[in-house]
């Protein structure tokens, strides 16, 4: 009976430090990654993105609480392709035809479409350029930056999302 007890206790315990709300390294660095190295409305997202957050280490919390948090961290900003890679694939991105806004505007007007593509082609290609000239001619697996930095977060609708 003591070890069924026993083992009752240890697993709830567990459950319950799983479901925490407290704040950790992986948490912010999720948080970091898509603020900061994800760009949406660019078209950067997780499988674009040239640079990944890596050894995220939390040097000083500032403040904790339910609903805040603010700490100073430091870590690795990584390329996970090359400025190459990253300038093709967002070449290919630019490329994409505008999906259409309304089932009823299927056809789309020869001046819209145009006018998206060059919008698509300049953010593509300011986005290359300001990553070529902050990082370089920047390979694969490469530690691009090593990062200090203050991150504030807020808990909105039980997600953590950078202040």
């Amino acid at each position: 009976m003591k070890k069924f007890v026993l083992a009752a206790a240890i697993a709830s315990t567990l459950f319950l430090a799983g479901c925490s709300d407290k704040v950790d390294e992986s948490t912010i660095t999720n948080v970091v990654q898509t603020s900061q190295y994800e760009q949406p409305n660019l078209g950067i997202t997780a499988k674009t993105t040239p640079f990944e957050v890596k050894n995220l280490k939390i040097t000083k919390v500032l403040l904790d609480t339910k609903t805040d948090y603010k700490a100073e961290v430091s870590y690795d900003l990584v390329a996970n392709k090359s400025l190459d890679e990253f300038k093709t694939s967002m070449k290919a991105l630019a490329a994409k035809p505008k999906a259409p806004d309304t089932a009823a505007d299927t056809t789309t007007d020869d001046m819209s479409s145009a006018l998206h593509t060059l919008k698509n082609n300049l953010a593509a290609e300011v986005m290359v350029v300001a990553f070529s000239a902050k990082y370089g001619d920047f390979k694969a697996g490469q530690t691009v930056d090593t990062v200090n930095e203050t991150v504030s977060m807020q808990k909105v609708n039980d997600q953590w999302i950078k202040d």
